[in-house]
């Protein structure tokens, strides 16, 4: 493999974005509010009046987090290329956020590593393909890593970085350093996983939380607020590992386990692993519209958006 000098992160002025539903556009959205031009591509003849809108609307909370100095966003800067080989051509980088079905990423991918130039990194979104199935698809396999966001993408700060087999160090070095540019909390995955690692961290709750109204525990409303006022305002501040070793007083991780390890042994040994029957899956449908209300998804969109900028302002202050 030839040395490539891929084109500095501080230095990139236009991204290709490769899909524009809720990711891609929320992509779009950060990459605007970095000053970014954009190029995008999408199959879909409304994805441009979508993408306009979507990122209008998540404009306010970018100002107030401090991503942007501008009133309304500089749509401008926004285009829409035929095809995805055009996008990659016209782009510093490239980002793909395309459908979770690896022949379709295999064959979008295949198409931009053909048009774009070496020195060109290539981003995937995917949240639950390794890297090294879809570097298959690439004559330069080495320049494709794994930046997967979590939703809302413009606004949570963290992304997993995750690199193929043939990914090189330097392109891992390079990703970490973009995603801080735009004012990400990078982490490098060391191994490759199906889901990679956060949602195996969140579903293991989930499956906790979907056992609990199967095994009739609380309502759905009440499993939910454990969450909200119970584990989360911990979590907003410290992970599970941080949060064991605190909660051993001065003896820390050692006094906690010595004291209740064979306790906690029998809490996180999963009771049923539920399944997701029909008969289940209308018992999530109930539980959704008792947790929501009943009001439009949209509407607590919103209000989780507005929520989410004030606890990303605090975790800024507080640091650590």
């Amino acid at each position: 493999m030839s040395h490539v000098i891929y084109t500095p992160p501080d230095q990139v002025r236009s991204v290709a974005v490769l899909g524009t539903g809720s990711v891609g556009a929320s992509w779009i959205a950060l990459f605007l509010a970095h000053d970014l031009d954009v190029i995008a591509f999408d199959p879909s003849t409304q994805a441009a009046e979508r993408v306009k809108a979507f990122v209008t609307d998540a404009w306010p909370a970018l100002r107030e987090l401090g991503r942007t100095g501008l009133e309304s966003p500089p749509l401008e800067r926004l285009s829409f290329a035929a095809t995805p080989a055009e996008a990659a051509r016209q782009a510093d980088l490239i980002q793909e956020n395309c459908p979770e079905h690896l022949d379709v990423k295999l064959a979008l991918l295949a198409e931009v590593d053909a048009a774009a130039e070496p020195q060109k990194i290539i981003l995937s979104s995917t949240g639950g393909i390794p890297p090294t199935a879809m570097q298959q698809a690439c004559k330069h396999p080495e320049r494709l890593v794994v930046l997967h966001p979590f939703n809302p993408t413009h606004l949570i700060p963290l992304v997993e970085v995750v690199g193929g087999e043939k990914t090189s160090q330097a392109v891992l070095d390079w990703a970490m350093e973009f995603a801080r540019l735009l004012h990400k909390q990078p982490i490098l995955l060391h191994a490759e996983a199906s889901g990679h690692m956060t949602n195996r961290l969140q579903f293991a709750l989930v499956r906790e939380a979907v056992a609990c109204l199967v095994e009739g525990i609380a309502s759905a409303k009440d499993i939910d607020a454990a969450v909200r006022y119970g584990l989360g305002p911990r979590w907003a501040l410290m992970g599970s590992l941080l949060t064991l070793h605190l909660a051993g007083g001065p003896g820390g991780m050692q006094g906690i386990l010595d004291h209740t390890a064979k306790a906690i042994q029998e809490w996180w040994t999963p009771k049923i692993t539920p399944v997701l029957t029909p008969e289940v899956i209308a018992k999530l449908v109930e539980a959704a519209q008792e947790v929501s209300k009943g009001e439009p998804v949209q509407d607590w969109v919103n209000w989780r958006d507005r929520g989410l900028v004030d606890v990303l302002k605090l975790q800024e202050k507080l640091g650590a």
